[in-house]
């Protein structure tokens, strides 16, 4: 099978996890992978996997560059158009050599996709298309012209792909919704946790104690209402200067942080606030988390619902400790966090500042403990046990129709 994946391990990027653990454990159900990626610095060849950059483009694909460059500069979102000619460049080449059974994409950017669509036209190779995040009302590309590009991209890929796999029951709810006549092909796959990694060991301080959000902060996911609050509790004494520090560990855009300037600069002046901006190796995420109290969940889309699970969720799950959350109701988060056995207090997106801060003042004062992740959870989202979902899928997708293929895996976050 031939992995189409732009972001790929080593890259510290959130996207690489997911394909990373397809390409670890479906070799071990009988599905050999070779994936061509994006090169990332610390990464090297391998017979499994190819790293390309734009410039590797050779003969004719080289050729095909600046029309990549075009739709660079004319697409309503960065795709990595420039990554196309050489991904697919190296992907034919290798295909000659030993042609694939089957193609698997994964999505964002959308050049992963592209790369599985025209792969799979020129080979007939069966073709699984892997979303990640929605593409079609997805909140985070907000530009309301381009809504038309990502509904004919989206539907082009559904009717062309011989499955689909989202993360979650309900994105595949919306999309069985919105393409009736392939219900059959869309199936949901969660994203989960690679049981070789070992888990962050929490060794939380004392003095002060750590409130730590580890990873990138973007688009609507803004701590505003948390800064807010805590700033109302140490104007009211509820909160001593001292006693709490939040940390905030990665990048973030230049606006996360307006919309609570004031509060911002009131914990600052009192030492509860520390921000270390910018890309961050894991290492250093996963030693702020193991330091911390409690950690910070920010599923925030800018509107009322969210169908997305943010994937840190299941790194702070497996380590133990208390989840400080904002999840709209009824989202996929909250599910996930109600069945995972560690402790979690989530806010909806619109509580009030007063309201936010007279549920949290309990849980500074008096922090749960950490507690180990419920057994349903190790076992739903086990990366090793899911790809064995996957393999089942490849070999029926490769094989023929697979309409009605179904896996207790479809069973989303439920007991049932």
């Amino acid at each position: 099978m031939h992995l189409f994946a732009f972001h790929f391990p080593p890259s510290s990027a959130s996207g690489a996890a997911r394909p990373g653990r397809w390409a670890r454990y479906l070799p071990q159900h009988g599905i050999q992978c070779r994936v061509t990626a994006c090169w990332t610095p610390g990464a090297q060849d391998t017979d499994e996997a190819a790293y390309v950059k734009p410039e590797d483009a050779a003969g004719a694909w080289r050729r095909a560059l600046p029309v990549a460059r075009l739709l660079h500069r004319i697409a309503p979102y960065n795709e990595q158009w420039t990554w196309l000619p050489a991904a697919l460049g190296h992907a034919f080449a290798a295909n000659r050599v030993q042609p694939a059974s089957a193609v698997l994409s994964s999505f964002p950017p959308l050049a992963g996709h592209l790369a599985g669509l025209l792969f799979h036209w020129r080979t007939s190779a069966p073709w699984i298309a892997d979303f990640r995040d929605p593409l079609a009302g997805n909140p985070f590309r907000n530009r309301p012209w381009a809504r038309w590009y990502d509904r004919m991209l989206e539907a082009v890929i559904v009717r062309r792909a011989s499955a689909v796999l989202v993360t979650n029951d309900a994105v595949a709810g919306r999309l069985r919704a919105r393409y009736p006549r392939h219900v059959g092909k869309i199936h949901a796959l969660w994203n989960g946790f690679d049981p070789a990694e070992p888990a962050v060991r929490p060794s939380p301080v004392t003095g002060p104690r750590r409130l730590v959000h580890a990873g990138s902060l973007y688009g609507p996911r803004q701590p505003g209402a948390l800064l807010r609050a805590l700033a109302l509790l140490l104007d009211s004494g509820r909160l001593q200067p001292g006693a709490w520090q939040v940390e905030f560990v990665g990048p973030h855009e230049e606006g996360t942080f307006a919309g609570c300037a004031a509060a911002l600069e009131r914990l600052r002046a009192a030492g509860a606030v520390e921000i270390r901006g910018g890309q961050r190796p894991r290492r250093e995420l996963e030693e702020a988390m193991g330091r911390a109290s409690i950690l910070l969940l920010l599923d925030l889309t800018g509107g009322r619902q969210s169908v997305q699970v943010p994937a840190k969720l299941f790194d702070y799950i497996r380590a133990g400790l208390p989840v400080l959350a904002w999840s709209p109701p009824g989202s996929p988060t909250r599910q996930v966090l109600k069945q995972s056995g560690v402790p979690s207090l989530v806010f909806a997106p619109d509580e009030s500042d007063a309201a936010v801060a007279e549920r949290l003042a309990p849980w500074l004062e008096n922090p749960p403990p950490a507690a180990a992740p419920s057994d349903w959870f190790l076992e739903k989202f086990d990366g090793a046990r899911q790809a064995e979902f996957l393999a089942r899928l490849i070999r029926e997708t490769a094989s023929g129709p697979h309409a009605g293929f179904a896996s207790r895996w479809h069973s989303g976050a439920s007991t049932s």
